[in-house]
């Protein structure tokens, strides 16, 4: 009696079984003929380039300032005021324009400490920045501004950049070579695997690439001895570069 009820209810399952696959066979048929029919994408190289252009830079851009230090604020950003204006004025007996002067960075920042014994934090003072950017179309000055900062009270020289005010032709001839050293690339891949480069199927240009500001350290003027040494700086030449990828087809 058993073996009986089991037979029958494994009928309906096998019959069910058959009728799925009897529907779902023709679908899969159908998907099979549709991958066989898609083309296949051609052979391709993918390649990238780069392009680099060195340039004498025209501009000059140097970060100076004031940092100090007092019981309380308002005594931190008084003489931090009253020296600022000494830098200011003279950078500005330099030559410099006011416009091309700017006002970068001015904080006011307690100085911390943790007391183990009454186990809280404890404000000892307050420190006040004041870093100012200037910059200037003579290269020869950067060293007169750094120096003019630090004889009148500066103590903070942030940061030194040399630029190019026109860049664009600099970067073109740098994507010129990008995209050609790519080719080349690619030319001898091809070559390589028995074949040849027909046509370029991709080209993306990324960011043109900036030179890094020159960073200084925080220096000061020691004594009047070292006062009468001028800073020196040289400029040297500013990279222009850019880089590419591409993506060529490759038939033999």
């Amino acid at each position: 009696m058993t073996n009986q009820v089991s037979n029958r209810a494994v009928r309906p399952l096998t019959a069910a079984a058959f009728v799925l696959m009897a529907l779902t066979a023709p679908g899969l048929a159908r998907q099979a003929a549709a991958q066989m029919s898609m083309p296949q994408p051609p052979p391709q190289i993918v390649v990238g380039g780069r392009g680099e252009v060195q340039v004498a830079p025209d501009r000059a851009q140097v970060q100076v300032g004031m940092e100090t230090q007092a019981k309380t604020a308002a005594l931190a950003s008084q003489e931090n005021n009253r020296k600022q204006t000494a830098i200011l004025a003279a950078i500005r007996a330099l030559g410099v324009p006011a416009a091309q002067i700017q006002t970068l960075n001015y904080s006011v920042m307690p100085i911390q400490r943790y007391d183990e014994k009454a186990q809280r934090i404890v404000i000892d003072g307050y420190r006040v920045s004041n870093i100012v950017q200037v910059e200037t179309d003579k290269i020869e000055q950067a060293g007169p501004i750094i120096d003019a900062a630090l004889t009148n009270g500066g103590n903070r020289v942030a940061g030194l950049e040399f630029l190019v005010k026109d860049r664009a032709k600099a970067q073109e001839t740098a994507l010129t070579k990008a995209v050609e050293s790519a080719r080349r690339q690619a030319d001898i891949a091809a070559k390589a695997a028995g074949g040849q480069v027909v046509e370029l199927l991709e080209l993306n240009i990324n960011e043109f690439e900036r030179a890094q500001p020159q960073a200084m350290m925080a220096m000061a003027k020691m004594n009047v001895a070292d006062a009468a040494v001028p800073t020196p700086v040289s400029e040297g030449m500013t990279t222009i570069a850019v880089t590419v990828s591409t993506r060529w087809r490759f038939a033999k």
